[in-house]
């Protein structure tokens, strides 16, 4: 946690339960004013170490560890961390390093936020990054924080090869011409950012060369500096509403080091330091070490900095941890009421450590404490856990609380049939829904798609007498919809009385999955003149959809209008809808604008482009971009380069996407290359991808890809192979017989074209 402003341990007695219980209310207004107030979110204390291969960072960032508490996190150390891991990520950062190049800034910024959240402190030295002017960019965008201090240790290219070589451990990056590599992408791509931050005045350039403790010698006073403005923000009964800026560390950390820098004048130093604070006490406008606390041109006015809702969390938890710890009994609600805290914040691992305090007999026993951690765990996607503590509910019958928030978290989690089991045991326990349970259960059918168990539940629904309760209708139609019977759903939403924008948005994403766009043109219509605004996911879906370009030009007029054309989702569905209607340019202009991008973005401008070179261009920014490409991202790739002929360039492809990326190959990306190859006239390398090369049972999509390369090239006997096998795998599929018949048509063999016609009309399809 970053900073406290409140404390539990005084609100909980040491004394007996009865005086406890006379302070609950004291302590329930404390919690009380937690949950509901909002507080100006703070930020950590980060500190930039920068510094070339072996120029010592990593013995300093020790020592600052040591002497200051600060969390140490080392961009390297998680690097390679995550290459024993065996995640996806991996491979390709050891591909990156051995060729002495920067590691894509998303994969060292997610690692790096990942280990920031996962422990309690606020304060971070973060060690080796950023290295580019782009990893600087994306951090602070990412991570939403600038650095407060920026440590530059500046030491001689001789020297930091020399330390590299003599410090044996064992690393992959740790020979000389990887290490020369490292020291020239070192200085090509951190020399901008330690001017970045030399002209913003964060950055404290250490000379490198010497002792560790001579070295330490000039870090210290910059740290002894951070301290004393944390204790001077903490005091604000001191201070006011008076805290010290950069501008004064940077003066004080000065000040500081000129006393630190003889130890022979120690005893002068002392004295001079007492005559600054006399000086002080009489003197308001100038600042001296250790100065008492008091308006100088140095300090600004600005409030004091709060902790958020989440720090302010961790803080009563962490007091209530210590306070069981010394025996103390604390009363059950307040339990309750920081479950119900970690609940609204989605604090799951804080409900776990609470979890931990509460004594198992009391859980088992309390209906209203099991439910509020049973929800908890299921609205936090961990059923496991949620399901434990269902089971271990003396009295999980008395209402449907419990039974909601179990079926909702398999619900989220897609686990459909799951859901639907456990809403079919709570009716054989004898436990009536309410209006909460059945949405919860109208998604879990619609998810299945099963429409006879959607009616039963709306059978039930009229019988519990729910038929005119908009959120159940709602989710009514949205069921119908999704399990194809789109008349019903209509029917369901006429009978809403009140209709909300879920029951607009759920009709429109209805049409629009049945392919009626005339009527989901209309539905829009009235939603806009009944003074709805159609969500995102349905600006989305209708786009995705919409048949005629007119249409879809005057949907991102109607988006620009209302400020949320550049909603990430719409953006993506606008560059797909234009490049669909063959807008390809106008497809590029909305992909370069756009104020962000995912994964889908750089999918949707690679598709657009999947029989232009243009897509290999658009793949090579996107690693650049630091994005991870995916599955959808390589099928479009080799799509491409099948359509273009680009063999050499597929290949490659394809083992950027096996080994540098660890994809595992789906179906789609086997029918690509066999596509490419096919195309190409190499039946030889096609057909053994397909015998000797998969990981599975070729499809149809890879056997159909074959038999066309056989249309394409007149070839007679790997079409008649790929045939044979696609009238086993699709024995009703016209499509296969009539690209055999054109194969032998085309080679002269009119006796075997007959033939397959007879074989058509035996199945009984069209000839």
């Amino acid at each position: 946690m970053w900073r406290r402003v409140a404390s539990l341990s005084p609100l909980i007695s040491s004394s007996k339960p009865s005086i406890l219980n006379n302070q609950r209310a004291c302590i329930f207004k404390f919690l009380e004013t937690f949950k509901t107030e909002i507080a100006t979110q703070a930020k950590p204390f980060i500190t930039f170490v920068l510094g070339g291969p072996g120029s010592g960072k990593g013995t300093q960032c020790a020592k600052i560890v040591e002497t200051f508490g600060l969390t140490h996190l080392s961009a390297g150390d998680l690097l390679r961390r995550e290459i024993t891991s065996n995640s996806a990520y991996g491979s390709l950062i050891l591909n990156t390093i051995k060729e002495g190049k920067i590691v894509p800034s998303e994969v060292t910024i997610k690692l790096i936020q990942r280990e920031m959240e996962s422990c309690n402190s606020s304060k971070f030295l973060i060690d080796g990054f950023p290295r580019s002017e782009e990893n600087r960019i994306a951090f602070e965008q990412i991570i939403g924080a600038e650095p407060n201090v920026v440590l530059f240790f500046d030491c001689p290219e001789e020297e930091m090869v020399k330390r590299v070589l003599n410090r044996n451990q064992g690393r992959v990056d740790d020979n000389i011409d990887t290490i020369k590599k490292r020291l020239k992408v070192f200085e090509a791509l951190n020399r901008p950012v330690i001017n970045y931050y030399s002209q913003k005045g964060k950055l404290y350039k250490i000379n490198a060369v010497g002792t560790e403790d001579e070295i330490f010698e000039q870090v210290h006073p910059i740290f002894a500096a951070c301290e004393l403005m944390n204790v001077m923000s903490s005091r604000p009964s001191q201070c006011g509403n008076m805290v010290i800026t950069l501008p004064a560390l940077s003066f004080y950390a000065t000040n500081v080091a000129i006393h630190c820098s003889s130890k022979s004048n120690k005893s002068r130093k002392q004295k001079q330091m007492h005559q600054n604070k006399s000086k002080s006490k009489t003197n308001t406008t100038s600042v001296r070490p250790y100065a008492k606390p008091s308006p100088t041109p140095l300090l600004i006015r600005q409030k004091p900095t709060f902790q958020t809702k989440l720090q302010a969390l961790e803080a009563v938890i962490k007091d209530l941890e210590k306070s069981i710890e010394n025996g103390i009994d604390v009363d059950t609600d307040i339990f309750s009421s920081l479950l119900e805290t970690c609940y609204r914040l989605e604090a799951i691992h804080c409900g776990m450590r609470i979890h931990r305090l509460i004594p198992a007999n009391l859980l088992r026993r309390n209906v209203g404490l099991s439910s509020k951690l049973l929800r908890l765990y299921a609205s936090c996607g961990y059923v496991d856990k949620a399901h434990e503590v269902f089971d271990q509910m003396s009295n999980r019958n008395a209402s449907a609380f419990a039974w909601n928030s179990l079926i909702s978290g398999y619900a989220e989690l897609g686990l459909y049939e799951d859901a639907l089991a456990l809403y079919f045991q709570m009716e054989e326990e004898g436990v009536e829904p309410d209006r909460f349970t059945f949405p919860r259960v109208l998604k879990a059918c619609g998810g299945v798609g099963v429409i006879h168990i959607g009616e039963a539940v709306h059978r039930n629904i009229v019988r519990l007498g729910y038929y005119d309760d908009g959120f159940v209708l709602n989710a009514l139609v949205d069921m119908y919809a999704k399990c194809g019977d789109i008349v019903k759903a209509r029917k369901v939403f006429h009978q809403i009385s009140s209709r909300d924008s879920v029951s607009w948005n759920s009709m429109l994403t209805g049409y629009i999955r049945h392919g009626l766009s005339v009527e989901a043109l209309d539905i829009f219509c009235q939603m806009l003149q009944q003074g709805y605004r159609p969500d995102s996911v349905a600006l989305s879906t209708i786009l995705s959809d919409v048949s005629s370009l007119k249409l879809g030009v005057q949907i991102h007029g109607w988006a620009i209008r209302h400020g949320i054309e550049w909603n990430l989702s719409i953006a993506n569905s606008l560059v797909d809808m234009y490049s669909s209607h063959g807008k390809v340019v106008r497809a590029r202009w909305l992909f370069k604008e756009m104020p962000e991008r995912d994964i889908v973005s750089w999918n949707s401008i690679i598709s657009a482009h999947r029989k232009d070179p243009e897509a290999l261009v658009y793949f090579d920014e996107m690693e650049k971009a630091g994005a991870i490409p995916d599955n959808i991202t390589f099928v479009s790739l080799l799509s491409a380069c099948a359509h273009l002929g680009l063999v050499k360039d597929g290949e490659r492809l394809y083992s950027i996407m096996r080994n540098g990326y660890g994809i595992r190959p789906i179906m789609e990306h086997y029918g690509c290359m066999v596509n490419l190859y096919g195309r190409a006239g190499l039946f030889k390398e096609a057909y053994d991808l397909i015998v000797e090369g998969m990981d599975f049972e070729a499809g149809p999509t890879v056997w159909g890809a074959l038999l066309y390369a056989c249309y394409l090239h007149g070839n007679v006997e790997v079409g008649e192979v790929a045939a044979d096998r696609l009238f086993e795998l699709e024995p009703d599929n016209e499509h296969n017989f009539k690209l055999l018949m054109k194969i032998y048509g085309n080679a002269g063999r009119l006796e075997d074209a007959e033939r397959v016609r007879t074989m058509m009309a035996d199945r009984g399809l069209d000839s």
